[in-house]
């Protein structure tokens, strides 16, 4: 009677085992993620807009505020970016201005 109790116990420990491991790695993993959820990946950053003098806005009826020289055929035509070749600079100094 005793063999056959030991027999038993060896057959029956690994899928216990396994259950108990199984279930202690993913209480671990729960608490790992919502510990990663509560704090945000990355922190967004503010887009530093710098301040335009007034003289380089110009004001096209019916479309709105535009900058840069709006004669020049890359300008973007947005009150955000002045063109796609030189988006930051000064169109007087661009060699793509025409």
């Amino acid at each position: 009677m005793l063999d056959i109790m030991l027999i038993l116990a060896i057959g029956i420990a690994p899928p216990i085992l396994s259950l108990w491991l199984l279930h202690r790695y993913q209480a671990k993993f729960r608490q790992q993620y919502v510990s990663s959820t509560m704090q945000p990946l990355y922190q967004p950053i503010a887009p530093s807009r710098k301040t335009l003098p007034p003289a380089d806005l110009v004001m096209i009826e019916g479309f709105g505020y535009v900058i840069g020289k709006v004669s020049c055929q890359y300008n973007a035509r947005s009150p955000y970016i002045r063109c796609a070749v030189n988006p930051d600079g000064p169109c007087d100094n661009c060699r793509h201005y025409s």
